[in-house]
């Protein structure tokens, strides 16, 4: 993947899980359970935070550059 891929990737991840967090994801999604809930926060925050660790940094800041 490209690294705006991976940054919008990661973003988008991190806003699921902050919106889950607040609460305003339950208005559009109704999840079973508590239990089911916080395993979609984990799985967001793990895919957000994995992904940002999966950038290309030296590459980000050379496009960035241009």
């Amino acid at each position: 993947m490209k690294n705006y891929q991976i940054l919008g990737v990661g973003v988008l991840s991190l806003l699921v899980a902050w919106s889950i967090m607040n609460g305003t994801a339950q208005q559009y999604v109704h999840f079973a359970g508590e239990i089911n809930e916080l395993g979609c926060t984990v799985i967001a925050l793990s895919m957000g935070i994995l992904s940002f660790i999966a950038l290309d940094w030296r590459g980000l800041v050379r496009w960035m550059l241009k």
